[in-house]
């Protein structure tokens, strides 16, 4: 699972595996270590709630969790949707972009990942680059 925070957005990003695994678990997780002391990690999840109304996100430290209504996880990993999408509203008019997405093979370059998902524009891009 691919991690990108940018201002106040963050990204998650699935192969197919990790979707499986996430839908088997109701959770996947993953964690970037920096130092050598063994709090010098962020931990960052995704998880199912059978619970939630909506997508949000919970901090504990340096961890950091994303959190789905289960029906939506669900329906997002057995169907051909590729993202879910949510603006958390924050303290004093702010808010959090928050973006869950089905990593795609890339249109050019090593494409042999087996675990990413077909790109849809795959088969017009072949057609208008090889003729």
């Amino acid at each position: 699972m691919k991690l990108r925070i940018h201002g106040n957005s963050i990204r998650l990003r699935l192969n197919r595996r990790e979707v499986a695994q996430f839908t088997a678990n109701a959770s996947l997780e993953e964690a970037m270590e920096w130092g050598t002391g063994p709090g010098d990690r962020l931990v960052y999840r995704l998880e199912a709630s059978e619970s939630a109304l909506d997508v949000g996100v919970r901090v504990n430290g340096w961890a950091i969790a994303i959190i789905v209504p289960a029906v939506l996880a669900q329906t997002w990993a057995s169907t051909d949707r590729v993202e879910i999408a949510a603006n958390v509203r924050l303290n004093a008019g702010k808010s959090l972009s928050i973006l869950i997405e089905k990593e795609f093979r890339r249109l050019h370059g090593a494409n042999n990942d087996p675990d990413l998902y077909p790109n849809p524009l795959e088969s017009g891009f072949a057609q208008k680059h090889h003729r």
